[in-house]
């Protein structure tokens, strides 16, 4: 059993849990909790390590020996030290360290959801969730964005950021061009009057809506590349719509 939060191997965890520079570095990403770990048995994941904690060794026995199994290292630690490496208040017990995944296969058909800037990693969990529930192609993401294997974006997204196709871009103008090249037509959301009220739109079968920053919303940069502007009608005094439930509409509106 690991005792000493000072061991390297849980200061390494530790980093790798709370910074994207980290994580992108070493190509490794971490899944805690039992419900997460449980997707790397059912997903194509490289296990590298298995962290837990005796609580969890004997409520969920088969779990950790699954994935000890499959992973190169594993080790018990204590509620001390798991807390350490955690990013959660109440922790579970158990998580695990993974290899990125490799290039995955993109489809050019079908309806996406784009995020420019989009800085918070519930938000793009939350998001992601619903785009895998309503069937969607996959999703494309800044590079600006919130980092897609932060133990929050994951968290959030139930395991959906696992199992969707990820296009993640260091150009997202070109990519979004690139799909219009392919046939696909692009809308905007906006927060203005003059803009198209989503439930007026008529979306076809080759679809991509961008979401831009939670405060600032679409850069003009990337308004100037829609096909459309939509926005979503509000009545009352809300000026705008948290990012995560702003998405689920308009992903709901493209599939009704």
């Amino acid at each position: 059993m690991i005792t000493s939060k000072d061991n390297a191997k849980i200061k390494r965890v530790a980093a790798l849990c709370s910074s994207t520079k980290k994580r992108r570095e070493e190509g490794v990403f971490l899944l805690e909790g039992t419900r997460l770990c449980s997707e790397a048995l059912r997903e194509d994941i490289e296990v590298l390590e298995v962290y837990y904690t005796a609580s969890v060794l004997d409520a969920d026995t088969e779990l950790v020996k699954s994935l000890c199994e499959i992973s190169a290292f594993s080790d018990e630690v204590s509620d001390t030290v798991f807390a350490k490496m955690s990013d959660t208040c109440s922790p579970q017990g158990i998580l695990l360290t993974a290899r990125f995944k490799g290039e995955i296969a993109i489809p050019k058909k079908g309806k996406f959801i784009a995020f420019e800037r989009v800085q918070d990693p519930s938000n793009l969990g939350a998001a992601s969730r619903t785009a895998e529930a309503l069937g969607f192609s996959g999703i494309i993401l800044s590079s600006a964005s919130a980092d897609p294997y932060s133990p929050k974006s994951l968290r959030a997204s139930m395991g959906a950021l696992l199992r969707l196709p990820i296009l993640l871009t260091n150009d997202f103008l070109a990519t979004v061009n690139e799909y219009k090249a392919q046939g696909f037509k692009v809308s905007g959301t906006v927060v203005d009057a003059d803009a198209t009220p989503i439930n007026k739109v008529n979306f076809g079968e080759d679809e991509i809506a961008v979401i831009g920053n939670e405060a600032s919303g679409m850069s003009e940069e990337a308004k100037s590349v829609c096909d459309r502007l939509i926005t979503i009608p509000m009545a009352g005094r809300a000026e705008s719509l948290n990012a995560g439930a702003a998405a689920a509409i308009v992903m709901w509106e493209m599939c009704r």
